[in-house]
């Protein structure tokens, strides 16, 4: 397969991934949870971009995967304070992205989450106790790293 098609599949997948990320941010912040099947289909096409990534590094991917991994753990940890479907989420574009692009894209979603939990705070939407979806946050995160 040549190397402009190699890549236009990838970017085509990349595109699918913030899509779905999209439809994920949306559902979490209308009911607070991510479906299954949109759970697994989105691990499905983060591993589907695994043959197309320019420099192939197993380590990076399981790397990305491992992020995932530890946010799922802080989930079990934290009594759902962090659900676990974010860190499934975490898992799947830790693998499409790899260890580093994932971890920008967490500090990314972190910082947007404590923007917003300022802005709820001094609007006084909420208090100290309100949850806020955290999906939508990780589709901005993923946007800025795809971006940048």
């Amino acid at each position: 397969m040549s190397i402009e098609i190699q890549l236009m599949i990838y970017k085509i997948l990349m595109a699918a991934i913030g899509l779905l990320l999209f439809v994920a941010g949306i559902m979490d912040i209308r009911t607070r949870q991510i479906s299954r099947k949109q759970i697994l289909l989105l691990l499905i096409v983060c591993c589907t971009v695994i043959p197309f990534k320019e420099n192939l590094n197993l380590l990076d991917t399981v790397g990305g995967g491992t992020i995932g991994l530890c946010a799922i753990g802080l989930s079990i940890a934290t009594r759902e304070q962090v659900g676990k479907g974010d860190g499934i989420v975490i898992a799947a574009v830790g693998i499409a992205l790899g260890a580093r692009r994932c971890l920008w894209v967490v500090f990314a979603a972190s910082f947007v989450m404590c923007v917003a939990a300022i802005l709820v705070l001094l609007l006084r939407r909420g208090g100290r106790q309100t949850k806020l979806p955290f999906l939508p946050a990780v589709f901005v995160g993923y946007v800025l790293c795809m971006v940048w």
